[in-house]
């Protein structure tokens, strides 16, 4: 991003007189340039893409934490590298707007390892490996913004110096209180290991989901319940409250009577 700071001089100063931090205008500004460049030069232009893959996909030393990472988790869980905050956090406010100027401020950023179960994937925890990069002021504030999302959702992030070398069992010990089974912390969510829900098949004429004055809301996302009717598995025909943003939130409550 650094060959682009010059870009967009004016541009950019409109942006930070109404308030955006140094890291929005950045991205804003790189949204443009990647429109620009798309628009330029469209792929059909090409009888072979100019794609190389990246040797630096894993800088030395967070090739080499991963490797004490992994050995670290063992068999109690799966690590993953640089994943991306829209694949993990979504927006649910209410408002359309707002969720899409909420997504804008995480989009394009991503956490450095994420362990998640075994079986399930469902994420445990994730870790930042810090580096000197950041003491600036400009991650420091990228930083607190992640460390909010990932507060608000109720994801642990645990933030891990960069040394020149580890102990795999510091970092197991750093691990071990969100590597165990993990009760849910929302009504009607289900725990770690326990078999998903049959299939909801939406818009059958043998599948009711609709809303009403009495559906309730959902504990995690905040959004109307649906009324829905399992079509197979054990409880076919059974009906339940279903998130309206199903598959980003799967929590369900049952029935009341």
């Amino acid at each position: 991003m650094d060959a682009n700071k010059d870009r967009f001089p004016l541009l950019r100063k409109i942006l930070k007189t109404i308030g955006l931090p140094a890291e929005a205008v950045d991205d804003i500004v790189e949204r443009i340039l990647d429109w620009l460049s798309t628009k330029d030069a469209p792929t059909a232009g090409f009888t072979a893409l100019p794609f190389k893959l990246r040797d630096d996909f894993l800088s030395p030393a967070e090739a080499s934490f991963y490797q004490v990472l992994r050995a670290a988790v063992g068999d109690r869980g799966s690590v993953f590298a640089k994943v991306n905050l829209a694949d993990l956090f979504f927006v649910s406010t209410g408002d359309h707007r707002q969720n899409r100027a909420l997504a804008n401020r995480v989009d394009r950023k991503h956490v450095d390892y994420l362990v998640c179960d075994l079986k399930t994937v469902r994420p445990l925890v994730a870790l930042e490996l810090d580096d000197q990069s950041h003491n600036r002021a400009d991650r420091k504030t990228r930083d607190e913004l992640v460390a909010g999302v990932f507060s608000a959702a109720g994801l642990p992030l645990l933030r891990v110096p960069v040394k020149t070398g580890y102990a795999p069992l510091e970092i197991q010990s750093l691990l071990n209180p969100y590597l165990k089974s993990v009760a849910p912390t929302v009504a009607g969510a289900a725990a770690p290991g326990t078999p998903m829900p049959a299939p909801i098949v939406v818009g059958s004429a043998s599948v009711s989901d609709t809303a009403s004055a009495t559906s309730p809301l959902c504990p995690k996302c905040g959004g109307v319940m649906l009324l829905r009717t399992a079509k197979t598995g054990a409880n076919a025909g059974g009906k339940f409250w279903g998130c309206p943003n199903f598959p980003r939130c799967r929590t369900m409550l049952p029935i009341k009577k």
